[in-house]
């Protein structure tokens, strides 16, 4: 007796489970039949077996939580990790649309002659950019191993887009058209008897004037090389935004957009 005193709790679980394995004999002996000892017994069975039922199913439900939280987590890792994927996919999808545009661009410079009308040209990709302003001075991937030279002209799809400054093996510096220290004839596309110099820029417009002061030109304009100096001639240069006349100097200034887009530019076409 003095255990059970001391031990009440497991006493009592002890004799409910006693009481319920005496309950179930006594329905299985009865076959189950309906009297008021069995309404009883069940009614108290009952009774004493359905916290152990809540429980159980409180901690089944827990258990299929974590089960369901785990399944739900792996899903959306999945998710996540098919979601990244395909942001790769597209970004490579856009890179490779940028080259085809670029590829079809260079296919245009095929037109492009060089010094002795030579049409012989090599095309590279742009691996890096030098100086303060954005493509002013930049690196191709190509150099003396594939003949280029320093002076040797660069263009793009476009027109124009510098001259190569020095080269070694398998690398050359190109000087951009958008340099300041650029200098350069042109003739206007539709009248080639028109002509001047671009003698600077401003790192994104170029700057020059017409040799006669009163040629007429216009906003629209096109410009391209006239064939004097270093650069063979017809390569596009521009496009006139502004024409300014200076009545100190007697000159008509114009300003000019660049033909070549070059934050866009990754590849261009050496003429040899």
């Amino acid at each position: 007796m003095r255990w059970i005193r001391e031990h009440k709790l497991v006493s009592f679980l002890t004799l409910l489970i006693v009481l319920a394995a005496g309950f179930i004999i006594f329905a299985v002996a009865t076959g189950g039949e309906e009297d008021p000892a069995a309404g009883i017994s069940g009614t108290v069975f009952g009774k004493i077996s359905q916290p152990f039922a809540s429980a159980g199913k409180k901690i089944s439900g827990g258990v299929s939580g974590i089960f369901s939280y785990k399944k739900i987590k792996a899903e959306n890792d999945a998710l996540r990790k098919e979601n990244e994927q395909l942001k790769q996919q597209v970004a490579g999808l856009t890179i490779d649309s940028d080259e085809r545009s670029q590829i079809k661009a260079l296919k245009k410079a095929l037109k492009y002659k060089g010094k002795g009308d030579t049409t012989e040209l090599v095309s590279a990709d742009i691996i890096s950019t030098d100086g303060t302003n954005w493509m002013n001075i930049f690196t191709i991937n190509i150099g003396t191993e594939r003949g280029v030279k320093s002076g040797c002209v660069v263009v793009g799809g476009s027109g124009l887009v510098g001259t190569v400054k020095n080269a070694g093996r398998k690398w050359s510096k190109v000087v951009a058209l958008t340099d300041q220290n650029v200098s350069l004839s042109f003739a206007v596309k539709n009248n080639k008897r028109i002509i001047g110099i671009i003698n600077s820029s401003d790192g994104s417009l170029l700057k020059g004037f017409t040799l006669d002061s009163e040629a007429t030109v216009t906003e629209g304009d096109k410009l391209v090389t006239s064939g004097l100096g270093s650069y063979p001639s017809g390569i596009p240069i521009g496009s006139i935004t502004r024409v300014r006349y200076d009545s100190n100097e007697q000159l008509q200034n114009v300003t000019v957009r660049p033909a070549v887009d070059f934050k866009a530019l990754r590849k261009v076409s050496v003429l040899l």
